[in-house]
């Protein structure tokens, strides 16, 4: 199965990842941009804290391998999307 390569975001709360490029989810979590001058700062809206929300930087953000089905759904659980660098360690 092919993979690709996305910068991600995690709820801290249910651990859903999310892949930047497909906002807003069809969970109906989302992210928007932060009100200040700070332009990399972002809130990911998650379904399962709403309203409450998670605030991430844009430069802090990891990659992350996802095959191509949950790429075309936007987000998945860490056994779906996986930090690069750990797929050997789930493949064992």
């Amino acid at each position: 199965m092919p993979y690709r390569l996305h910068r991600c975001v995690e709820c801290p709360k249910c651990h859903t990842r999310y892949i930047l490029s497909a906002n807003p989810y069809g969970n109906g979590s989302y992210i928007v941009s932060h009100d200040t001058v700070e332009s990399d700062l972002r809130r990911l809206f998650c379904t399962c804290r709403l309203p409450d929300y998670h605030e991430f930087k844009l430069n802090e953000l990891k990659a992350y391998t996802t095959p191509h089905s949950v790429y075309e759904r936007g987000y998945g659980s860490p056994d779906e999307i996986v930090l690069l660098g750990d797929e050997q360690k789930q493949a064992s």
